[in-house]
């Protein structure tokens, strides 16, 4: 038997879906290299924007063609977009409306259910009547679910993951979100805050940094929030420490005398940037001189209908301090245009924002309305598609100025590149360097898994090119045998 899984979203998916595998190949189950090859077909979901459930519901359609012609695949759903663990044998009570009215899904499990897939397979594998609906692209605002925490909802985080690769990996630190943005479904679809025992964390990293990992990236939906929801109400304490992520961090960090290079974080919230974060960023050495912190608007009424429970001017300065203190660093964002009620004099502040901080990437999205969110439910949605298409065109007219602009700093300078993959017909290997821009240059296969250090020679919009030592004759530095 063999599965396939389809990853759309975060970090933290894409973590999620390394422990699905886990939990399927205790099963039996292997990976099939084609998705065409396999008998087990699950999406990791995403729900922040349309485009990604229209992703799902067109593959669903095409699933569904094979299933008609005979094919004995099952199919099943996890992610954002599942509220409820069912099968379509369920009780009708307690079916998701996804599995209801969807012919071609037999199952669905929220992520915390992983280690149960077992029983979820079991029950979705009894024959069923497949159902015609008249809707295919179903809005299933009307399934919310009031959500309860759990002791055990972090047990999933138990299974050790099938790593997609040995030397960069994503290791999860807390699940679920209590800042509640007006536009996003997570507090929703993950339910609140909980952080994970550091120790566990620290198990995990020391492990995967003697296996030969050189870039660990922590993954969370606010990650610089981590331990504040377990806060001790008496101490102040999580796991007996104040300032849990600054200490976690510090404790990562001192893996660096086993081999790890970068220690890298996704997504911290502005609101829970304090200085003292600022200040060990520049002190630790395996914190590299990156910091990608969503804005998501430029206007304070935009941001307040956000709930972003920041100002443009409290982000503003937040990026003064750092750029004061690590000099040079790279300063990525988020942004979302479009939102419900953002005049063209909100949007012109974004803009403002946008040229005073000069961020060097950014990733634009146009505002859709998401099922279940608040957003959704009390705001109009009353910027027209065309105008939304206009706001990002102009705002991503400024990103590839800009982008280009701290490009060309680069050039002539040497940078670590941690080659990532190589392209056999053009010869040449792709990597990302410290501050997170993505090199290529003339190399050799046996690089994937390595640093190289790479001259940077020319700047691009969205890259740099570069020519190592070795390119001109000298040796290849070997691969990490670990």
């Amino acid at each position: 038997m063999k599965y396939f899984i389809q990853t759309l979203g975060c970090a933290m998916n894409y973590s999620d879906s390394e422990r699905v595998a886990a939990a399927l190949g205790k099963l039996g189950y292997s990976g099939a290299k084609k998705e065409g090859d396999a008998d087990l077909y699950i999406f990791n979901t995403c729900s922040i924007r349309q485009k990604g459930e229209d992703r799902v519901f067109g593959k669903l359609m095409a699933l569904e063609a094979r299933k008609r012609h005979g094919e004995n695949l099952l199919v099943g759903l996890t992610g954002c977009m599942v509220r409820r663990t069912s099968t379509k044998n369920s009780p009708r009570r307690k079916i998701d409306k996804l599995v209801r009215d969807l012919d071609p899904v037999d199952f669905v499990f929220r992520i915390e259910d992983a280690k149960g897939l077992g029983r979820i397979l079991k029950d979705a594998a009894k024959k069923h009547a497949i159902r015609k609906t008249k809707e295919k692209r179903i809005r299933h605002q009307d399934h919310q679910e009031i959500m309860t925490d759990s002791c055990d909802r972090l047990d999933y985080l138990d299974i050790k993951p099938v790593y997609n690769s040995t030397f960069q990996v994503f290791v999860p630190i807390q699940i679920g979100c209590d800042k509640y943005c007006t536009y996003c479904i997570v507090p929703y679809s993950r339910g609140r805050e909980q952080s994970r025992p550091m120790e566990e964390i620290l198990a995990e990293c020391k492990s995967l940094v003697k296996k030969g990992c050189k870039e660990i990236t922590l993954v969370g939906q606010t990650v610089n929030s981590y331990g504040l929801s377990g806060l001790d109400k008496e101490s102040g304490l999580f796991n007996g420490v104040k300032e849990p992520f600054i200490r976690l961090l510090g404790k990562i960090d001192k893996l660096r005398a086993l081999g790890l290079d970068r220690l890298r974080f996704s997504s911290p919230h502005p609101y829970d940037y304090s200085d003292s974060l600022i200040k060990v960023h520049a002190k630790l050495k395996t914190l590299p001189p990156h910091f990608h912190i969503p804005v998501q608007a430029g206007s304070d009424e935009t941001l307040k209908r956000m709930n972003r429970r920041y100002t443009a001017a409290d982000y503003k300065e937040l990026i003064r301090k750092i750029r004061a203190t690590i000099p040079g660093a790279s300063v990525t964002t988020d942004i979302i245009v479009g939102f419900c009620g953002e005049t063209k004099r909100d949007f012109a502040q974004t803009l403002t924002l946008f040229k005073d901080i000069k961020w060097d990437m950014a990733f634009l999205a146009r505002y859709s309305p998401r099922p279940g969110t608040v957003s959704q439910k009390f705001f109009k949605d009353d910027v027209p598609r065309a105008e939304k298409a206009r706001r990002w065109h102009a705002l991503n007219n400024l990103l590839k100025k800009f982008s280009l602009a701290y490009n060309k700093k680069l050039v002539g300078k040497t940078l670590e590149v941690l080659v990532e993959k190589y392209d056999p017909k053009l010869k040449e290997c792709e990597g990302k360097s410290r501050e997170n821009k993505l090199v290529q240059f003339p190399g050799e296969a046996s690089m994937v898994g390595t640093i190289q250090k790479v001259k940077i020679t020319k700047a691009l919009d969205w890259n740099l090119k570069g020519q190592t030592r070795s390119a001109k004759g000298a040796e290849c530095p070997k691969k990490n045998k670990s």
